[in-house]
């Protein structure tokens, strides 16, 4: 058998070559910068100099004589300086940590930044160099690139006598030791007259120079045309806005609790200074500049703030070097989070009651209309969501997998017995023991012939990176409900005389398998006011064995109708999942409400939102909770969905907007009507975002499209959209337009 190495495709180098720094001249600059501050730092740290000494690092606009006298940049430190020996170990291996963050307070993880700005470089064959001082040795690296997209490096000692090296040291700014990085600007990146006129302004109000240009022991001075700006973010800072709150609280990631200090202010200058909250570690270096999912909704559009979260830095530092399971929290082409990593998400999970109350007490008023207060709309509504529930096919996860050994039986489904409700699919795990299953054996998945269930693969096999530290593999068949069952249908897996069995039954009741044993499905739920509010809680009885407490607890403003529930046999569907109804009453229109439930160390969260019958007849909780018109001067967009009030949002200040459906300021917000011609172009609105929404709930999410190759599946995706769309118009636009003036 041939062994034939595999490689990387030409496009996807170039691809991730484009993407690593995107089209944004400041993120170039601010790898430099951010490497020049991390050299003074661990000088400062080694107690080599002052901390309190005042460093200067130079960025400077010159033409690249080179290159047709194109424009390049030039960023210049008096630090630590590299050596030849250094040069070549940092540069010759790509992505190696050398920022020694941990130690001393610097905020470099990738290991990955200037090779980054000089990749990118030496693809269109502009300047890439570095030349550097150290201990009175100078050396250069140049960096270039081969047509298939392979880097190379050449790193060299400049002899100098002590003549020439005193006159080195002028022209490069260097007094001692210190660096030079030269690069000339890609083509790719967004560059004009107006990007250098306003290059100190861009510089000042980026986020991660927030603190870095605000710090007394930093000058950061640039250079255009020959003259010289000391660039400051002071007038960015929190001192010279209102302070409005702060809120002290432990966020708890993989097992370890995390100090978090948020504080938030009013900040009138949102528009100009683009700041949401700024994530920073306790040495304020900033990760993320976000709130969370919260930018879009207008009440929070004079909402600014810090979140500190204590040993932030060496959380993504031991995540990114895990020897088993390594993960990057941030983004390596330094855009903040990774929103699909799971410490954003619990993070955001754990800020958004706190955000939400934040905005609800401190946030600018508000001018919405609801457009589900005219019937139409409201019917509209009712249809979109019946549309969105028919086409999405829940999946059902497998199980919780805590624990799991390899099986001695060579192969074994993680339940003997698993139910799932008619019209939904259910994620079966199957467990297989490397040590008996190898590679290269297939496992066959047989079940008779029946009208009730769908199931694939009928073969199973797995890959030497599919095996787990412990010789552990976890497959996954799909099986797809059909039919409800009388009797459940045998499923057999088999392999080299080891076999395995699962019966299916197909039920006619909501059920759902909790990943961790405890879970709240859905967990979000806007509900019509009523005296009582129902939550559907699942759990796993052979985590959560007949007889547990599970404890209760909500947030101030509704009262929960039980504070316990005690685990018993009526409360399972199945013999693995059971359900528990909870129940809440009270509360205030238009507010949202968490309920918590906790059972040893599990715990899981639904949050309520609260609405008027004749405001939203999605009572049910649909998907999409509502659909508004909301003017706003201060965003261009033409609509979105919020994410966390569930609401389609339709700005009616946009310019499009306006030009097409003209003022909208007096519309009755108790019962807006429109045109013809304006219900169209509002339907028309309504079903793109709530077709872009399926596509991402039913096929992004769940993996069938890949959102990180987006140019090879751009088409697929659209596509999609637009198939959804029509079917949407066709169905609510006609019965919509007979109800019209």
């Amino acid at each position: 058998m041939a062994v034939i190495k595999v490689v990387d495709s030409q496009r996807k180098k170039k691809r991730e070559l484009l993407d690593s720094l995107g089209d944004d001249l400041i993120r170039y600059i601010a790898e430099l910068i951010t490497n020049s501050d991390d050299s003074y730092r661990r000088l400062e740290s080694a107690g080599l100099v002052p901390s309190d000494e005042v460093k200067v690092i130079y960025i400077e606009l010159r033409k690249d004589k080179r290159n047709n006298g194109t424009d390049k940049i030039v960023v210049t430190d008096n630090a630590e300086g590299l050596t030849k020996e250094k040069m070549e170990k940092i540069f010759s291996i790509y992505g190696e940590d050398n920022a020694g963050g941990v130690e001393s307070k610097a905020r470099g993880i990738f290991g990955q930044g200037a090779s980054d700005v000089m990749r990118s470089a030496a693809y269109e064959h502009k300047t890439a160099e570095i030349t550097s001082i150290k201990d009175g040795k100078m050396s250069k690296l140049r960096y270039s690139m081969d047509e298939h997209f392979d880097s190379r490096i050449e790193v060299k000692e400049i002899p100098q006598s002590i003549q020439q090296l005193k006159s080195t040291r002028t022209s490069l700014k260097i007094p001692e030791n210190g660096t030079v990085i030269s690069f000339g600007i890609p083509s790719k990146v967004k560059y004009n007259k107006n990007t250098k006129k306003n290059l100190k302004n861009s510089i000042e109000k980026y986020a991660s120079f927030r603190y870095l240009l605000s710090q007394p022991n930093r000058k950061i001075i640039l250079i255009i045309d020959g003259n010289e700006t000391v660039l400051s973010s002071e007038k960015y800072l929190f001192d010279k806005m209102e302070f409005l709150t702060e809120k002290i609280f432990t966020y708890n990631f993989s097992g370890k609790p995390l100090n978090c200090h948020l504080k938030v202010y009013k900040n009138e200058n949102k528009i100009e200074d683009e700041t949401q909250l700024l994530v920073v570690d306790e040495n304020k270096a900033v990760f993320d500049n976000t709130l969370f999912g919260f930018e879009t909704m207008s009440s929070a559009k004079n909402i600014s703030g810090e979140l500190v979260i204590e040993g932030l830095y060496q959380v993504c530092y031991d995540n990114l070097n895990d020897a088993i399971n390594p993960n990057a929290i941030v983004k390596d082409n330094r855009t903040g989070f990774d929103i699909k990593n799971a410490f954003y998400t619990g993070l955001s999970k754990t800020i958004a009651p706190i955000l939400e109350s934040i905005i609800k007490n401190h946030g600018a008023k508000t001018n919405n209309t609801d457009l589900t207060n005219n019937k139409k709309f409201s019917d509209a509504l009712k249809k979109l969501n019946k549309y969105i529930k028919q086409e999405i096919k829940d999946t059902i996860s497998g199980g919780n997998l805590g624990g799991q050994e390899p099986p001695i039986s060579g192969i074994k489904f993680v339940r003997s017995h698993a139910s799932l409700t008619n019209g939904k699919t259910y994620d079966l795990k199957l467990l297989i023991n490397a040590n008996i299953i190898f590679p290269e054996d297939s496992i066959s998945i047989k079940m008779e012939n029946n009208d009730f269930i769908e199931i694939s693969p009928t073969a199973i096999s797995y890959s030497e990176n599919d095996i787990r530290e412990n010789k552990l593999v976890v497959k996954d068949l799909t099986i797809k409900a059909l039919k409800e069952t009388t009797e459940p249908i045998t499923i057999t897996a088999e392999c080299n005389g080891y076999k395995c069995f699962v019966l299916i039954s197909v039920i006619p009741v909501e059920i759902h398998d909790p990943v961790d044993g405890l879970e709240f499905y859905p967990n979000h739920l806007t509900l019509a006011y009523n005296e009582k509010h129902k939550a559907s809680l699942f759990f796993d009885k052979n985590i959560i064995p007949i007889g547990s407490e599970i404890t209760l607890v909500s947030t101030e403003g509704i009262q929960l109708i039980k504070t316990n529930h005690i685990i018993a046999e009526k409360d399972l569907i199945d013999e693995n999942i059971g359900c528990i109804i909870i129940e809440s009453a009270g509360g205030i229109i238009d507010n949202d409400y968490i309920i918590t439930a906790k059972y040893s160390n599990l715990e899981s969260q639904v949050k309520l939102t609260l609405v008027q019958k004749s405001k939203n007849n999605n009572s049910g909780g649909g998907l999409i909770a509502g659909i508004k018109l909301e003017p706003r001067e201060d965003m261009d967009f033409q609509s979105y969905f919020q994410p966390h009030t569930h609401e389609i949002v339709i700005n009616s200040k946009n310019p499009i907007n306006l030009h097409i459906l003209g003022s909208l300021d007096d519309k009755d917000p108790n019962n807006p009507k429109f045109s013809k011609e304006q219900t169209k172009y509002l339907c028309d609105i309504i079903v793109t975002q709530a077709a872009q929404l399926l596509v991402k709930e039913k096929n992004v999410k769940k993996g069938e499209i890949n959102i990180e190759s987006i140019e090879d599946t751009i088409d697929d995706i659209q596509n999609l959209i637009q198939q959804h769309k029509n079917k949407m118009f066709m169905d609510i636009y006609p019965a919509m337009v007979n109800l019209t003036e």
